[in-house]
């Protein structure tokens, strides 16, 4: 099942506006504590590939995400831009990322 996810230009305008910028080394959040639910936003750029390679990372990170989410107990707007290195990333690799930047944002 996919988590819930920030559909369009306002609700990543409100995450945006909110939240705060966190880096990682393949990953590049912005994190908007306490509004509402916990969802989950990705901007993959147009320079990082075609369809396939974006939907691929997409998908990686969306998994990641759904491991991680049974451990996030407060709720937060996330929304995830990949470096160019997520490319090549496995999932464990991204998971370790985005759980590194989860624990600084002391999210958990």
């Amino acid at each position: 099942m996919r988590p819930e996810s920030l559909k369009n230009k306002s609700d990543f305008d409100r995450a945006f506006n909110n939240g705060i910028r966190y880096q990682g080394e393949l990953l590049t959040a912005i994190i908007a504590k306490g509004l509402g639910t916990t969802k989950l936003g990705i901007i993959v750029n147009c320079k990082f590939g075609g369809a396939v390679a974006r939907n691929k990372v997409k998908r990686l990170i969306r998994e990641a995400f759904r491991d991680m989410k049974g451990k996030i107990h407060n709720t937060a707007e996330f929304v995830i831009i990949p470096k160019g290195k997520a490319e090549k990333a496995k999932t464990q690799e991204i998971l370790k990322d985005l759980s590194n930047i989860i624990r600084r944002a002391d999210i958990k």
